[in-house]
């Protein structure tokens, strides 16, 4: 996606209308239209149609979505972390949030701008004179395949949503009901294997940023196994399809985990580098700039969450708050498997002081470890801004596909297969811990959820897995409960807030509140149903 932002000027379209950004990649990422131009004008060739893809793009690295608030304070409400600052009444990260709250509403339009850019650009490509029939149609994938993914957003946070498949041209008359739920995942999944010929399937060289056929199967993969599971109970029919998009991915050979130092995923990440002899990293949004020469987005990524570190010099290392923090939960897992290369990784050993030393954590500072994977220390910009900077977020990375796969296979026959072993083993080797074998089917799910947590935490799945697997509640509310009330959890400072969380903690917390001021203008629209009795 960088090398659409800064190869092309860059159309953003508005609801009823389309925006286009005229002038340099600076008033490019400004968040105010400059002009507007109507479809009929523009939409002429294959230079307008990627403009207006790049548009599409854009909704995932905006603030609202993976620069911040759906990537974190959305999505980072789980049982291996917890936001470290006490007193956070009415936030969705201690779970005291209700249907007026601003970052639910800012992430819930934010993706219906994103799915009406793509309507628009939908409705006019035919008409576009592109002569090469194959990037007519890798155009109309991307943009089916991410209107789809933020539909899929939608109803994985907010339970029963409307789908909009037509541009909304009058938002007075806009009013349209949710989808029931199972019906919605259903439709996102056959939106999604639309695609899965369309799009891209050869420059697997390139930036990790536009959506590949094996992008497209891998979260296939991810869609399949929440139909499969609650609230929706699909069953043996969607882990089966899951399991057969994984196995596409794994079979297409295009991806290997990356092997030797397992830092130097995520100081690619943090560096803009990539990695194209391993592909590892599938789909990455990316962010450009650090705000200071105007040319940035807004990206929290490294800075609200990602270690700790104090230097505000714009010459230094760059500053972090560092609010999320592993849980003992996290630690645990790890301390399962002795030795395990994630551990300090994920959990980092010290936070940076104001003169970029090292200062490291005690035995007994357990939980004041922060999320070690976005680490501003490994970024290149300079000079560096207070809060925003360049660090990629991985939305698909091929160690899920792995687990995945693993995962479906096990659940499909209820029995660990040969591939199941193969798969989760390739990523516990990885980790530098021994493989597992002749298990039963319920030891071999356990073990797949316990190697979800210690690979993919912090990066905002496993809410989500919690929510699938029927056990979300008894996670964030029992288990952490009784984490923190563990003699090993520090009592003092901030580090109190994960106790006021797990005790905010309800079922409805599952899914959000559909927000009141989109109650107030869509009339056909009603609260879901985890939040219709709830007093506010």
């Amino acid at each position: 996606m960088k090398k659409i932002y800064r190869n092309l000027k860059t159309a953003v379209l508005a609801l009823g209308c389309m925006s286009l950004l005229l002038s340099s990649c600076s008033d490019f990422l400004d968040k105010n239209p400059h002009d507007f131009v109507s479809p009929e004008i523009f939409y002429k060739n294959e230079s307008d149609c990627m403009m207006a893809l790049a548009g599409v793009y854009w909704t995932l690295a905006t603030d609202h979505v993976y620069g911040e608030r759906y990537s974190n304070i959305l999505s980072n409400t789980d049982d291996l972390s917890y936001y470290a600052r006490l007193n956070q009444s009415g936030q969705v990260y201690t779970n005291s949030h209700n249907s007026s709250n601003n970052d639910i509403y800012q992430t819930w339009t934010q993706l219906y701008s994103g799915i009406n850019n793509a309507n628009v650009l939908l409705d006019n490509i035919d008409a576009a004179n592109i002569p090469d029939a194959a990037v007519k149609n890798r155009i109309k994938g991307e943009a089916k395949f991410l209107r789809a993914y933020y539909h899929f957003l939608l109803v994985q946070s907010w339970y029963e949503v409307p789908i909009r498949t037509e541009t909304v041209t009058d938002i007075n008359n806009s009013s349209l009901a949710a989808t029931p739920h199972a019906e919605a995942i259903d439709w996102i999944i056959k939106e999604m294997e639309d695609c899965i010929d369309l799009v891209d399937d050869s420059k697997y060289d390139l930036s990790p940023s536009h959506v590949k056929k094996t992008t497209v199967q891998g979260i296939l993969a991810r869609v399949c196994l929440w139909r499969a599971g609650s609230p929706s109970n699909g069953g043996k029919e969607f882990y089966e399809k899951a399991a057969k998009y994984a196995k596409a991915v794994y079979d297409s050979h295009k991806h290997k985990l990356y092997q030797g130092d397992i830092y130097a995923i995520w100081k690619n990440i943090a560096s803009d580098k990539y990695d194209t002899e391993y592909n590892e990293s599938m789909w990455e949004v990316e962010f450009i700039g650090t705000r200071v020469d105007g040319k940035f987005t807004y990206s929290r990524i490294g800075n609200t969450i990602g270690n700790w570190q104090e230097n505000t010099s714009s010459t230094g290392k760059g500053y972090a708050y560092g609010f999320y923090c592993g849980s003992l939960i996290l630690w645990d897992l790890f301390e399962k498997n002795p030795g395990d290369l994630r551990r300090d990784l994920s959990m980092a050993t010290y936070k940076l002081d104001a003169s970029d030393a090292a200062v490291y954590w005690k035995d007994t500072e357990i939980v004041t470890r922060r999320c070690g994977k976005y680490r501003r220390e490994w970024t290149t910009t300079s000079p560096k801004e207070k809060n925003n900077d360049q660090i990629n977020y991985p939305v698909l990375r091929y160690a899920d596909v792995l687990l995945m796969l693993a995962e479906a296979e096990n659940e499909a026959g209820k029995a660990p297969t040969d591939l199941a072993y193969d798969a989760i083993n390739e990523v516990r080797e990885r980790a530098g811990i021994d493989k597992v074998e002749n298990l039963s089917y319920a030891e071999f799910q356990q073990e797949v959820r316990d190697e979800r947590a210690r690979e993919l935490c912090f990066e905002s799945l496993r809410k989500y897995d919690l929510i699938r697997w029927g056990i979300y509640y008894d996670a964030a509310h029992n288990k952490l409960t009784e984490a923190t009330n563990d003699k090993r959890w520090t009592t003092s400072g901030y580090y109190k807030a994960a106790k006021e969380y797990a005790a905010n903690t309800e079922e409805r917390h599952q899914f959000l509140p559909i927000p009141m001021k989109e109650l107030g203008v869509n009339l056909l629209l009603k609260q879901n149903s985890y939040w219709s009795n709830a007093a506010e």
